[in-house]
């Protein structure tokens, strides 16, 4: 969340050990999404309403520069209800007291609503028409649900009647998210943009395979329905933020600098051994910009500009000519973090890349198949990072070229096996 010139970060604690359980919301701050500091825990099992754990949420910023915090409570009977929170002192810069009214939960599990799959509440967006909306992740057996709520006065909330968008088979959809997409490079748009027509990203993260997925489409104010576009695959096949540890993602409009920013969450992938020598477990991604790429079928993400401010010492290689199956080694880097931007021109004629096979619908799988050893038509190529000087030990981020009748496919893969 944005708010008068501060950044704040909330996000899923225990505080008492480094491993999931007893969960409170925990608080940083940032002027500029680099540099963080801590502050008191913002929200934690205090009341009937939420004694059981205070799950995940959103922030959303009220008529009047008030936020107010959404978030999942687990009640006295292990239910999942929603509840909001607002900040005890707007006149603190930092917002580190938040007071929860005795009239939660504003919404309930009602109406057959499965009261243990019911939670994550998206920030709000204002109708043309009055009504301030929120979407709570949900599902009806193996459905997932994006359940749709209205209210006036952000107290007093009704359900739709029909839910803003779902789909078979896709089990219970945690974290949704749903906002503006803009066309402009880098810029962002408030989620009441009202905008009749404007491109809406709606994004799940599917719990039955801790994957997200997101679609590109159109959202109809006056029904209140969402619809992905003809080409935006709406199912566990379609696209995704990252095919790395990313999970639980949330974006929110940084008012300040005109722009949408992604968080994810890393759970890494340490044992609970290594967890326990840290003191710490799971991490924050890089906060990246997103907007929509010119052909509206998907979305572009990069790093915040901020990150510049991180960079140190510049290693510069040019011209290097390498047969296949060669490597060259970059020296003087010794860290465990770099930017690296390369150029590849190939000799090999893309014309003699090996063809695709239409059954490859899964970037991951087929990632798998074609691993960094098995030499291509036209690659693999790329780099090993993390390799020891003999290569014995090494992960590889390499491309493959295809040709898929008038076009070419690239793949990006990873292989962390070595």
């Amino acid at each position: 969340m944005y708010y008068n010139g501060i950044y704040h970060l909330f996000y899923q604690f225990n505080p008492r050990q480094p491993v999931w359980g007893n969960i409170v919301w925990a608080h940083s701050y940032s002027k500029d999404m680099i540099n963080w500091k801590p502050l008191e825990n913002a929200i934690y099992p205090t009341k009937p309403f939420d004694i059981n754990g205070c799950w995940s949420g959103s922030a959303t910023i009220l008529p009047g520069n008030k936020p107010v915090i959404f978030y999942t409570g687990i009640d006295l009977h292990n239910r999942q209800v929603q509840n909001i929170a607002f900040p005890k002192d707007l006149a603190d810069p930092y917002l580190r007291e938040w007071v929860k009214p005795d009239y939660n939960p504003v919404i309930s599990p009602d109406g057959g609503v499965n009261a243990s799959a019911f939670r994550d509440p998206t920030t709000a967006w204002y109708g043309p028409d009055g009504y301030w909306r929120t979407v709570v992740g949900s599902k009806i057996e193996n459905q997932g649900l994006a359940i749709l709520y209205r209210s006036r006065d952000f107290l007093k909330w009704n359900r739709v009647k029909h839910p803003l968008h779902s789909v078979h088979d896709s089990g219970m959809w945690e974290c949704p998210d749903f906002f503006p997409i803009s066309t402009q490079p880098k810029a962002g748009l408030e989620l009441s943009a009202g905008v009749d027509g404007l491109k809406h990203v709606f994004k799940v993260s599917l719990d039955i395979n801790r994957y997200e997925y997101y679609t590109i489409g159109t959202y109809d104010f006056v029904n209140d329905r969402y619809v992905p576009d003809g080409s935006s695959p709406d199912n566990n096949t379609g696209l995704r933020y990252d095919y790395g540890n990313f999970y639980a993602s949330k974006t929110f409009f940084d008012e300040g600098k005109r722009r949408r920013i992604l968080w994810g969450w890393s759970n890494e992938s340490d044992s609970k051994q290594d967890d326990w020598a840290k003191g710490w477990a799971g991490i924050q991604t890089i906060p990246r910009s997103l907007w929509l790429d010119s052909s509206g079928r998907q979305v572009v993400q990069w790093p915040i500009e901020e990150i510049e401010k991180l960079r140190k010492k510049e290693v510069v290689i040019y011209d290097k000519k390498l047969a296949f199956g060669a490597s060259l080694e970059v020296e003087r880097i010794h860290t465990a973090q770099a930017d690296v931007e390369v150029t590849f021109d190939l000799s090999s004629s893309l014309n003699n890349a090996e063809p695709f096979d239409p059954s490859w619908v899964d970037p991951q799988k087929l990632c798998m198949l074609k691993r960094a050893e098995e030499k291509g038509r036209v690659g693999p190529f790329g780099l090993y990072v993390l390799a020891t000087g003999d290569k014995r030990e090494r992960t590889a981020v390499f491309f493959r070229i295809f040709k898929e009748s008038n076009k070419h496919v690239i793949l990006m893969c990873h292989d962390p096996t070595r």
